[in-house]
């Protein structure tokens, strides 16, 4: 169950939708159930975020939602077993998909391997492990 969380500058819920489903086409290319997929988003408050003691959450114009992040903090869990180039492709992707592109922008993209006998989610009333027991074990 690959999840993206991303914490940033205000984005509208199109914006979001659209890097949502970019995200989740990304991932089902590469072996992942699209219906496992999560997309989360966080609007950051002013002067949450810091960069090198500057604060990245003073927003130029209030806080009306942008089409763009002017910046973000992701934290993915993934599959232990993805590789180096798994992870720097959704990396890039995740840029793309909030149009992080600009010189002036700036995105931290964390990654931490979860395994999935430490995911549970419900699934018809009951809570189901992301790693169910091979058969004839229980």
């Amino acid at each position: 169950m690959p999840t993206v969380d991303v914490t940033s500058t205000p984005l509208t819920p199109s914006a979001r939708l659209r890097a949502a489903l970019r995200l989740t086409r990304w991932m089902a290319a590469h072996g992942s159930n699209a219906a496992h997929v999560v997309v989360s988003f966080r609007t950051s408050e002013p002067m949450e975020y810091f960069a090198g003691g500057m604060p990245l959450t003073t927003y130029e114009h209030g806080t009306e939602p942008g089409k763009h992040a002017r910046w973000a903090s992701v934290v993915c869990h993934v599959h232990p077993d993805r590789d180096h180039a798994y992870r720097a492709g959704l990396a890039e992707e995740i840029g793309q998909a909030l149009g992080l592109g600009t010189d002036t922008a700036h995105l931290t993209v964390r990654f931490q391997p979860t395994q999935p006998d430490r995911v549970f989610y419900l699934d018809s009333g009951s809570m189901t492990s992301g790693d169910p027991l091979p058969v004839g074990r229980g």
